[in-house]
C-alpha cells in the first residue's frame, strides 16, 4: 500500500519534472506507450489471475474483453495518429491572412494528471485515460479500487519495471489514500465510479480549481419499439445485462417493452440467459459480486421488491444454492413492472437485476425515461427511423447505440461520456481525448499590419479619434 508521504513525493517529483523538462518529444511520447503496450501484453494471464482472485470468480474472457483488449487498441490507434495531433492546428483568417497574420492553435501538455478507476474495469479504466494523457505529454498517476487490491498491486509492480516513475505511477491503498490522492493539486482529474463519490471528488478539487472528467453510470434504459427484431433485442440485452454480473456501467439497467410483447421478451430473455449460464456455483463464465457490501445491497434491493409483491423472475435453470452469500453469487433476476418508489426502479442497480416495463405509446415511454436523471447510455431497437430519432432527439443521455449495446463507448472517432448526473467532460475517441488532456494554446502571429494595429489598439485620446472610433464601431 502507498502511504500519503510516498504519494506526494511522487507527485512532487512528477511536478518538477515537468516544470524542468522540455515539452515531451513525439519520440518519448511513443516510447512510453510502447512500454505500456509491452508491460500488457507480457503480463497479460497475470492480470487476469489477478482479477479472477479479486473477484472469487470471474469469467477470464469478460476480464479481457474489459479491461485489456481496450488500452492495446487505443495504444495502437493513438501511435498511429500521434504526429498528426501534435501539429498547430492552423486556422483561417480570410483577407487578414493576405498580410502575412497567422492565426493557430497549440495543443500544449497541462501538467499532471490524476486518474482513479473503480473495481469492475479496474484496469482499462487506469489505461485508457493514461494513455491519451501521456499521448498529450503529462506526467500521470493512477490510482487503482481498493476493491481489487491484487490487481493494484500487481500494476504497480509493473509499472515501476517497465515505465519511469516520473512520467507513470500507480498509486494502491484504501479510502483514506483516494481522499488524499484526489485532494492533491492536479493540472486535470479523471474519475469513474458512482454519482455520490463524484460529489466528493468535485469538492476535493474545488479548493485548486481542479478541472474534472467524471465518468459515473446511471440508469441505462434499452427501448424496444414495436417493430424492432424481437430476437435480437432480447439476446443482446440479455447477455449484456449479464456480462460481469451486471457490474457494468454500460449495461442496460432496465428495459422498456411494448405492453403486447411483454410475454415474448420475457420467454426470450430467459431462454437466452438460460443458455448463457445454466449454472451458477463453481461457473468460471459467471462474476460474483465484488465485496459484501455490494451483495448485501443488490439482495436487499431484491428482497424489498418481492416484499412489494412485484412480480420476480429468477432465472436459476440447475436450481443452484443460490444467492450464495460466501461466495458471493447472485442468480439473474427479472423484476416486471417494479414500483417506482422501489430501490431497482429509482437507483442505478449494479448488479443482475433486469427491470422490464411495459409502455403503450411511445410518448409514454419516453416521459418515463425523462423522470431519472440522464443516463451514460441508452440502447434503442428498431427499425423506423422517425420513431428512432424521436427516442433520441427527445432523452438526454452520454451516448447512444441503435440495435447495440455500448460500441459507442469504444470508437476511435467520437469521444466518451456522460451528461448531467451520469458525468462531464469526454476522453476516449482517438484525439478527443488527446485534446481532453491538452490545453488549446491560441497563438496569433501578426503580420505587415503589425505597426497599424498597434496603433488602433492605444489610440491618441483626442474627440476626433474617439468619434472615428466610435463610428468604426457602429455606436
Amino acid at each position: 500500500m502507498t502511504t500519503n508521504v510516498e504519494m506526494t513525493k511522487i507527485f512532487e517529483d512528477q511536478r518538477q519534472q515537468y516544470n524542468r523538462a522540455q515539452p515531451m518529444s513525439l519520440a518519448t511520447r511513443l516510447a512510453t506507450l510502447d512500454q505500456l503496450e509491452r508491460l500488457l501484453r507480457e503480463n497479460l494471464n497475470a492480470f487476469v489471475e489477478a482479477l479472477q482472485a479479486d473477484f472469487g470468480q470471474r469469467d477470464p474472457l469478460q476480464i479481457i474483453g474489459a479491461d485489456l483488449t481496450g488500452p492495446l487498441t487505443t495504444i495502437a490507434y493513438t501511435r498511429k495518429h500521434l504526429r498528426k495531433w501534435m501539429k498547430p492546428d492552423k486556422k483561417r483568417l480570410g483577407l487578414m491572412g493576405l498580410s502575412g497574420s497567422r492565426e493557430y492553435v497549440y495543443n500544449e501538455p497541462l501538467g499532471v494528471v490524476g486518474i482513479m478507476s473503480p473495481f469492475n474495469a479496474p484496469i482499462d479504466l487506469a489505461l485508457d485515460p493514461a494513455i491519451e494523457a501521456i499521448a498529450a505529454g503529462n506526467r500521470v498517476m493512477v490510482k487503482i479500487s481498493e476493491y481489487t487490491p491484487k490487481a493494484a498491486a500487481l500494476l504497480q509492480r509493473l509499472a515501476k519495471k517497465y515505465v519511469s516513475e516520473t512520467t507513470f505511477a500507480v498509486i494502491t491503498g484504501a479510502a483514506d489514500v483516494s481522499a488524499h490522492f484526489s485532494a492533491l493539486n492536479w493540472d486535470k482529474f479523471v474519475f469513474t465510479g458512482g454519482a455520490e463519490t463524484g460529489k466528493k471528488i468535485l469538492a476535493a478539487a474545488a479548493p485548486n480549481l481542479t478541472p474534472v472528467v467524471l465518468e459515473l453510470g446511471g440508469k441505462n434504459p434499452a427501448v424496444v419499439l414495436p417493430d424492432a427484431n424481437q430476437q435480437l433485442a432480447a439476446g443482446k440485452i440479455a447477455r449484456g445485462r449479464s456480462g460481469n454480473s451486471g457490474q457494468i456501467c454500460l449495461d442496460v439497467d432496465y428495459a422498456m417493452v411494448p405492453a403486447n410483447q411483454l410475454t415474448d421478451y420475457i420467454h426470450l430473455i430467459v431462454e437466452q440467459l438460460e443458455q448463457a449460464f445454466p449454472t451458477y456455483s463453481d461457473n468460471p463464465e459467471y462474476s460474483a459480486i465484488i465485496n459484501d457490501a455490494a451483495y448485501k445491497r443488490i439482495t436487499g434491493m431484491l428482497a424489498e421488491a418481492q416484499q412489494r409483491g412485484t412480480q420476480l423472475l429468477t432465472i436459476n435453470p440447475n436450481h443452484d444454492a443460490v444467492p450464495d452469500a460466501t461466495k458471493r453469487l447472485i442468480p439473474l433476476t427479472l423484476a416486471i413492472n417494479p414500483d417506482p418508489d422501489l430501490q431497482i426502479a429509482k437507483n442505478e442497480t449494479f448488479g443482475p437485476i433486469l427491470s422490464i416495463f411495459t409502455y403503450e405509446t411511445l410518448d409514454e415511454a419516453i416521459a418515463f425515461i425523462n423522470t431519472h436523471e440522464k443516463s451514460l447510455a441508452m440502447y434503442v431497437f428498431g427499425k423506423n427511423e422517425a420513431q428512432l430519432n424521436r427516442v433520441i432527439r427527445h432523452t438526454s443521455s452520454g451516448g447512444v447505440d441503435i440495435n447495440e449495446l455500448a460500441l459507442h463507448a469504444g470508437s476511435h472517432e467520437m469521444g466518451f461520456g456522460g451528461v448531467g448526473y451520469s458525468g462531464m467532460g469526454r476522453y476516449k475517441g482517438g484525439k478527443v481525448g488527446f485534446e481532453t488532456f491538452s490545453n488549446p494554446k491560441s497563438v496569433y502571429k501578426q503580420g505587415i499590419l503589425a505597426k497599424y494595429t498597434t496603433r488602433f489598439m492605444v489610440p491618441i485620446h483626442n474627440q476626433r479619434n474617439e468619434k472615428r472610433f466610435m463610428k468604426m464601431l457602429g455606436l
